[in-house]
């Protein structure tokens, strides 16, 4: 009863953020659920793969089907095939696991080869310092992001300089800071990692996608609580056109999806708060509070199959 009580939570914590819009609902509270939702995808991950390590060797269909004498029953195939049970078995159990770390591997290897992608970029082109302390590059599109993983610094393009008004230079600039202050490259590290822990599940791009999308308009209220101009900033958004995906180590201002919704919002005023918010908020602390939960429970759980378990079985 208490997994299959486990089971349903995960399952309605992980499919809340596809199934209601978030769009109207403040970023901070987006982000939340999507992060938290991410979360509890990369959990169901790593149960599924430690359940096969520990659990799966202890079962009597697996003792039947590794113990088999190959060898003896099927003579031609497992001669030709180099059937043996106890490999297979090993394959069975070890298969989640070996791709789980392979994908955290290729996910974390893409990041790190993305950020020292942004650091030999900019130091080709780096012009020097622009206002507000930014890295001015050569470039006439108009280019504003943070970029940087380690140590993040705000770039802005030539064309950018010369495109935009100084109203809209500083509300954008100050949603790039935005980034940076609230720390966005880390949630969307965060986030990718999680993708690769629950590569079993799908829907993880879209999570990832979602996520970003509610990072932009959390560096959105960031700006505009600075007192800049929400028309500067989305014309600034509108002028910059259709960003390349965003990345921990790149964030551009108009991201790679959402340009007109983050505009509507910056023309037409923030979501009312309302039933809606008070919902999200509540889902968004049921879901932190279960993956939480999750984050404590599952050492204990492993440790505690892993000493009760007898994993050595006799060969045929």
């Amino acid at each position: 009863m208490t997994l299959a009580l486990v089971a349903v939570l995960l399952a309605a914590g992980i499919a809340a953020p596809h199934v209601v819009d978030l769009r109207h609902v403040p970023a901070g509270t987006a982000s939340l659920l999507w992060g938290a939702a991410l979360g509890l995808r990369a959990a169901c991950g790593v149960l599924v793969a430690g359940g096969l390590v520990l659990l799966l060797p202890t079962t009597a269909v697996f003792r039947a089907l590794t113990h088999w004498c190959w060898h003896t029953a099927l003579p031609l195939l497992a001669t030709h095939l180099g059937l043996d049970g106890h490999r297979l078995g090993d394959a069975v159990v070890l298969l989640p696991a070996a791709l789980l770390g392979v994908s955290v591997i290729s996910i974390s290897w893409g990041v790190l080869r993305a950020a020292r992608a942004v650091r030999r970029a900019l130091r080709r082109h780096e012009l020097g310092r622009g206002p507000h302390d930014s890295v001015l590059v050569a470039g006439r599109e108009v280019v504003l992001l943070a970029a940087g993983l380690s140590h993040p610094q705000v770039v802005v393009s030539t064309g950018a300089l010369a495109t935009l008004d100084d109203e809209e230079l500083a509300a954008a600039l100050a949603h790039e800071r935005g980034h940076i202050a609230r720390r966005h490259r880390w949630v969307l590290l965060y986030g990718e990692l999680c993708r690769a822990l629950g590569v079993f599940l799908p829907g993880g791009r879209r999570a990832t996608h979602e996520l970003a999308f509610h990072l932009e308009r959390d560096a959105d209220a960031w700006a505009l609580r600075r007192r800049h101009d929400p028309l500067a900033l989305a014309g600034a958004i509108c002028k910059a056109g259709r960003g390349s995906a965003p990345t921990p180590a790149r964030i551009h201002l108009a991201g790679s999806a959402g340009t007109r919704e983050r505009v509507d919002e910056l023309i037409h005023g923030p979501p009312p708060r309302g039933l809606r918010l008070t919902l999200a908020r509540a889902g968004a602390a049921a879901s932190v509070a279960l993956l939480l939960s999750l984050i404590v429970a599952l050492p204990l759980a492993a440790a505690s199959v892993a000493s009760a378990a007898t994993l050595a079985v006799p060969h045929c």
